[in-house]
């Protein structure tokens, strides 16, 4: 089903009540509140048209909240505040305006503030500043920052695509006329969960052992912790791919040395691929590294037995190894990364790269069709062709509908990403945003 302003303002409204601003459900001070309906309208219907525009031959992609100006401070800015400036005079709020204002307010760095006029309808009063370390909840990493007020903030992020927020969580998301439900982000699943519970169990074994080999005090560790620290490297990945915009596809096999992809197989030519010695456990030995450092840290010699969970490792600021950490983990999913801007499939198993340039072969006679769902674990699902869609995802469907255990991740050159996976009889596909990853850690 195609959604565009006019249906989407009714989910708007649903979805605005029924998101949780706080643990206790009660509603914060800085708490924004949605426009009647009309308004609410005029103001989705414009970034709408506006996402269709380029600028100086530049497709046109801005952040705008919502808000009093009187909610940012003038004394505060970057990297752990928002500076906020006002025009001297305020500008009129409609497409133009925003297409004009878009090259001096870059998405990732500022947001243009607007608010309700009784007489004029919506106006700019000028621009925030938040500088970009609200991307690491999308792109990875354990700075600080502040977050925005939970008030009324919408992404204009390529033609026809909006991400509607209440502060940093998101409401909806319009991709291309098609609704994304951000609560159906395929890596919060059960079935993702367990794809990797292996490489987890590993960790988690040679986490004991060091623990057990040394004379100081080591806090525990859970699954909760690694989970975060693979989403954390697979995001970064995801995102650095997204950034390029050469598009890219990651075929995720689970375990350490695949058998089907021993030797010459049947599915996939690869074309570069990498001797297997110590270089290749790098990514699993960056993760024992991390875990090492925050239960050593945090140890303690009163309780044995403490379990340090991700938080805690976040909160870990003061420490300059830790800095160092987020940067070998960046490093090595940069390269990942660029991996993809050579023609063919970046192949990985769960412990690190085995290679690129993978040609995936085969006939897409047997496919015709895949499932797209609705839901984290592919049960509410629609089905769809697969001649509508590109090379790329077509032949990411064949060799999925052929292994069963591997995971597809497919960025395109506009930005989309979808994930595909063999799922309870059919291959089955998220439709995703790096956008819906934000807040999640």
């Amino acid at each position: 089903m195609h959604v565009y302003p006019a249906e989407l303002v009714s989910l708007i409204t649903q979805r605005w009540q029924e998101t949780a601003v706080s643990e206790d459900g009660a509603e914060p001070a800085e708490a924004g509140h949605l426009p009647g309906k009309t308004a609410l309208e005029h103001l989705i219907s414009t970034c709408y048209q506006v996402s269709m525009m380029r600028e100086e031959d530049r497709p046109v992609t801005l952040r705008l909240v919502l808000a009093p100006s009187i909610l940012f401070p003038p004394d505060q800015g970057p990297p752990k505040g928002f500076l906020r400036l006002l025009f001297a005079a305020p500008r009129p709020f409609n497409e133009y305006e925003l297409r004009r204002l878009s090259p001096a307010v870059d998405f990732e760095r500022s947001l243009i503030g607007i608010e309700p006029h009784p007489d004029k309808g919506f106006q700019i009063w000028g621009i925030v500043n938040s500088g970009i370390r609200w991307l690491q909840e999308e792109r990875g990493g354990n700075k600080k920052t502040r977050q925005l007020p939970e008030v009324f903030v919408v992404y204009v992020t390529g033609p026809g695509m909006l991400t509607i927020c209440r502060g940093f969580k998101i409401i909806a998301t319009l991709n291309g006329g098609r609704l994304l439900d951000a609560t159906a982000n395929a890596f919060q699943s059960k079935w993702m969960n367990k794809l990797f519970t292996e490489e987890r169990n590993i960790l988690l074994q040679l986490h004991e052992r060091f623990r057990a080999s040394v004379l100081y005090p080591v806090a525990k560790i859970q699954e909760e912790f690694i989970e975060n620290l693979q989403f954390q490297l697979l995001k970064r990945v995801i995102s650095v791919t997204r950034m390029s915009r050469h598009g890219g596809t990651f075929l995720i096999f689970p375990g350490d040395n695949p058998p089907e992809l021993e030797a010459e197989n049947p599915y996939i030519l690869l074309k570069y691929r990498f001797r297997q010695d110590e270089a290749i456990q790098r990514q699993q030995n960056l993760m024992v590294r991390t875990i090492r450092l925050a239960t050593t840290v945090l140890g303690d010699i009163k309780d044995p037995d403490r379990i340090v969970t991700w938080r805690d490792y976040v909160n870990l600021r003061h420490e300059s190894a830790v800095y160092d950490l987020e940067e070998a983990l960046y490093e090595h999913a940069q390269f990942i990364a660029t991996l993809a801007s050579v023609d063919g499939a970046v192949v990985t198993s769960s412990r690190g790269p085995i290679g690129f340039g993978g040609m995936i072969v085969g006939s897409l006679d047997k496919l015709t069709e895949v499932a797209i769902a609705s839901d984290v674990e592919g049960k509410i699902v629609s089905l769809t062709k697969i001649e509508g869609y590109g090379s790329r995802h077509r032949s990411v469907y064949h060799l999925c509908n052929a292994l069963h255990q591997v995971m597809a991740i497919v960025v395109s050159q506009d930005g989309n990403i979808q994930l595909a996976k063999w799922r309870n009889g059919i291959v089955t596909c998220w439709d995703l945003t790096t956008q819906m990853f934000i807040g999640d850690a």
